[in-house]
């Protein structure tokens, strides 16, 4: 079964993929810098990648800080 085991944080520039970074990191959320996975359309090649109890800490993370994000998507990471 092809079950998630993470989120994926998209964006739509390297800009917005680099603020949402640093709002996670001032946030104290664990998170991981990743090439955007190839079966997401967008037009930005970084997402963040985070575990799937961070969901809501990561989104209200990106919202305090004025990050706008593309969406945020299920994800099976062979890198857990």
């Amino acid at each position: 079964m092809n079950e998630s085991n993470c989120y994926v944080i998209l964006f739509d520039s390297t800009h917005q993929a680099l603020s949402g970074e640093k709002a996670l990191k001032e946030g104290g959320i664990k998170h991981a810098v990743i090439n955007t996975p190839r079966e997401f359309s967008v037009d930005c090649g970084i997402s963040l990648r985070v575990e799937p109890h961070l969901k809501d800490d990561a989104v209200s993370a990106l919202d305090a800080g004025g990050v706008m994000h593309a969406g945020v998507e299920p994800y099976r990471s062979r890198w857990k």
